[in-house]
């Protein structure tokens, strides 16, 4: 007699079978889990809303997913199996499989939309014009343009640099208007899509644009002794104005600063390579300094970190605070 087909599990026991891998490994869960997106929820040693654990669940004819703290670097893959969570031989064929299909599936997907990305970048940079220097957001970051900008308004290749840019007024969407755009580009000088700046401070990329491995190029000399890598590009300029000679790299967060230096260090190989990270002390987990001692030793780099007066504010994090608050007699120029 044939044994009975086993039924699928339905969601609801995929994921309390998920919420218990979780806490059996890491001794916390969330409540609920978003079946769309990343879940960030708290980890139970910290303190209230440090958000420093994650999950991610997938939910179709496999179901699986991941999940992780932030603050201890635990990260587990986890798939549900028809025996008490672990999978028999047959299904992790199977899942590898799927996986691999739905990896090829992503990939040609990504490609498409990095493609319109592009497309919509070159097109929004043909109408763009210098920016106002008196800019809010570049009158708060101490951040000033040359009189006169040579050239078109992005100079991006082997021996250009990025131009700040601003919008000629009629020819863009009304919400264009007052922003700031700046490109990212990869080591052969590409264009991958645009960071948009607002006057508050806040930042928007292009939709659908891959920022792995790209930069904004602050400062690109035809050739530089040393290269400079910060995370956001007001930091690139206050090093662009220490060092005139270095080729300055603005990888835009925390999390892109190992690919974009490992993508110079294969690319400028002659290069003193020095990663300037952003100093969260402020926070629990200081992200930007953990970020930036992985990128150093991931591309054979140095590593630079604000080297703070006694006196200083908790709250300046980068190099940009600390000559914004140096230059202003010990006071934070905000």
């Amino acid at each position: 007699m044939n044994k009975r087909q086993q039924q699928p599990p339905t969601a609801v026991q995929v994921i309390e079978a998920f919420k218990a891998a979780m806490l059996r490994s890491m001794g916390a869960a969330p409540d609920t889990i978003d079946l769309n997106d990343h879940t960030r929820f708290d980890d139970p040693e910290g303190k209230r809303g440090n958000k420093a654990c994650y999950c991610r669940l997938y939910l179709d004819q496999y179901p699986a997913g991941y999940f992780g703290n932030y603050r201890t670097g635990y990260h587990e893959n986890w798939a549900y199996g028809s025996k008490g969570g672990r999978l028999s031989f047959r299904e992790q064929e199977e899942l590898k499989r799927h996986i691999r299909e739905q990896r090829e599936a992503r990939e040609a997907e990504d490609r498409a939309k990095h493609s319109a990305a592009q497309w919509e970048a070159a097109s929004i940079t043909e109408a763009l014009i210098p920016a106002d220097p008196e800019h809010p957001y570049l009158l708060a970051k101490g951040l000033s343009l040359p009189r006169k900008l040579e050239g078109p308004p992005f100079l991006i290749g082997a021996g250009g640099a990025a131009r700040l840019v601003g919008v000629v007024p009629g020819q863009m969407p009304a919400d264009h208007l007052n922003r700031l755009f700046l490109p990212f580009v990869d080591v052969d000088g590409a264009l991958w899509g645009l960071q948009a700046i607002f006057p508050d401070g806040s930042k928007r990329f292009t939709k659908g644009c891959r920022k792995t491995e790209h930069f904004i190029p602050v400062q690109m000399p035809p050739t530089a002794p040393a290269t400079l890598i910060c995370e956001g590009w007001a930091t690139g300029k206050t090093l662009a104005q220490g060092y005139p000679k270095a080729r300055v790299l603005a990888a835009m967060d925390a999390g892109n600063l190992e690919p974009v230096a490992v993508a110079a260090r294969e690319k400028w190989p002659g290069s003193r390579l020095v990663i300037c990270g952003d100093d969260d002390r402020q926070k629990e987990v200081n992200t930007g300094a953990i970020a930036a001692r992985e990128a150093a030793i991931a591309s054979g780099a140095e590593l630079a970190l604000p080297d703070w007066p006694a006196d200083a504010p908790e709250h300046l994090s980068d190099f940009n605070d600390l000559s914004n608050w140096i230059n202003a007699g010990g006071r934070y120029a905000s």
